[in-house]
């Protein structure tokens, strides 16, 4: 179930993991700098909840990091509750 651009809830046969994703260009070392080879992947970072209410409350912290002030987190709470409302 894709969230937003870069978050997805995906299922284990224990687990509801909130997966953040993104495409990444590959890189290699050479001689001590990183050089890109034009190949790309998908990067992903799992987090484990047992169900589907704290993988949404996970998202719903992650979402709201970084903002500054209390209008900006309550426009992204707004924001959030009706993505939800359609899932």
């Amino acid at each position: 179930m894709k969230l937003n651009n870069n978050y997805r809830i995906v299922y284990d046969s224990n687990n509801t993991i909130l997966q953040f994703f993104e495409q990444r260009e590959k890189q290699i070392k050479v001689k001590n700098k990183l050089v890109s080879t034009g190949e790309f992947f998908e990067f992903t970072e799992d987090y484990y909840y047992p169900n589907l209410k704290t993988a949404l409350n996970g998202f719903l912290n992650k979402c709201t990091w970084g903002l500054e002030t209390a209008e900006q987190v309550l426009n992204e709470i707004k924001n959030i509750e009706l993505l939800i409302n359609k899932i």
